[in-house]
């Protein structure tokens, strides 16, 4: 199952590492942050970048929503969605990207009824077609201008190759 290669491994850890040490640097990774991944595929993103803050002492809650069926977008679908204390906290959103905005829109209202301090987004992968609100603030190690459809570092071809530890394309035919 042969994907060609958009960014490699190479690339992927030099997007992470200069976007994870430039946000540290501002303070927006810091041990408050309370940390939220949006599973699956942010589980690997939020792993890598975890690695590269060091020992982390923070809290981690893990979200599951989507609104994928395959390789098209559709409704938000709730799957998971634990009890969080984020009252006057800084939270930091972790995932594999963002496409349509759909998702994060999703999540940054339910997320605002927990009152939090602030609400930022971390997302390995960015379409430049992405539109969100102005107050949905949104960081990304890559910026990508095609329609592809991604797969490896967290994202999957109908749950394949997520684990790859490069960017690849999947053929769409």
């Amino acid at each position: 199952m042969g994907y060609k290669v958009k960014y490699t491994t190479a690339q992927v850890n030099e997007a992470m590492d200069t976007t994870v040490s430039r946000l540290r640097n501002e303070g927006v990774l810091t041990s408050d942050t309370v940390y939220i991944v949006l599973m699956n595929g942010g589980t690997w993103f939020a792993s890598h970048v975890f690695d590269r803050l060091g020992e982390p002492m923070n809290e981690v809650h893990y979200v599951k929503l989507h609104s994928y069926e395959g390789m098209s977008s559709g409704d938000i679908h709730w799957d998971y969605l634990p009890d969080m204390n984020l009252t006057d906290r800084d939270v930091v959103v972790l995932d594999d990207i963002c496409d349509t905005g759909k998702t994060n829109k999703a999540l940054y209202q339910h997320l605002q009824t927990r009152h939090p301090r602030s609400v930022r987004f971390l997302t390995l992968l960015k379409r430049a077609t992405t539109c969100l609100p102005s107050e949905i603030r949104l960081y990304s190690c890559i910026t990508d201008e095609s329609a592809d459809f991604f797969v490896g570092c967290g994202l999957d071809d109908n749950g394949l190759g997520r684990l790859l530890p490069y960017v690849g394309v999947v053929d769409a035919h």
